[in-house]
């Protein structure tokens, strides 16, 4: 369980500090509900029941784990799917599953995808510029809560290992 003024990483919308536990009633039964503020958008505010079964709060990363998802980006991209669909299922499935370092890897995969065709004048396509753009937003985030720097030092942290491996 967690308390007001925890710092947690929620899904989707990254990371969330919750402000309150109330008891809310949403179409059902009152229950008590986390409150959330959303650090990457502050106007939103969210509700998570906190007894949820398949709860989408975690605990945020360790400085050591968010060291070994620094770490993937050393790592040569993945094999590029050249069939759309099925790229975009699989990039997905990763990003629902929340594994911090398989989402870093995708992320290398899409930046190093995208510097290789800058080099021929080209763009990474709308849909995995969209993903990659949602997604690092997140990850950058919560490495640089982690770390205790910026989103804007992780990105370039990123990029010059990027640059040397």
């Amino acid at each position: 369980m967690f308390s007001i003024g925890d710092t947690v990483f929620y899904g989707a919308h990254g990371i969330c500090s919750i402000e309150d536990i109330q008891e809310q009633k949403f179409g059902g039964e009152a229950q008590s509900y986390y409150i959330l503020r959303s650090h990457h958008s502050t106007s939103l505010t969210l509700y998570h029941p906190v007894n949820a079964v398949n709860s989408k709060l975690k605990k945020l990363m360790t400085k050591e784990k968010a060291e070994a998802v620094l770490q993937c980006f050393e790592n040569a991209a993945d094999s590029w799917n050249d069939r759309t669909t099925t790229r975009h299922q699989s990039y997905q499935s990763i990003i629902k599953s929340a594994g911090h370092l398989e989402i870093a890897q995708m992320t290398n995969t899409l930046l190093r995808k995208k510097l290789e065709l800058e080099a021929i004048d080209k763009k990474l396509p709308a849909q995995d510029t969209q993903i990659l753009q949602s997604v690092t937003a997140i990850l950058y985030e919560e490495l640089a809560t982690t770390l205790q720097t910026t989103a804007s030092d992780i990105s370039d942290k990123v990029d010059e290992i990027i640059q040397m491996n």
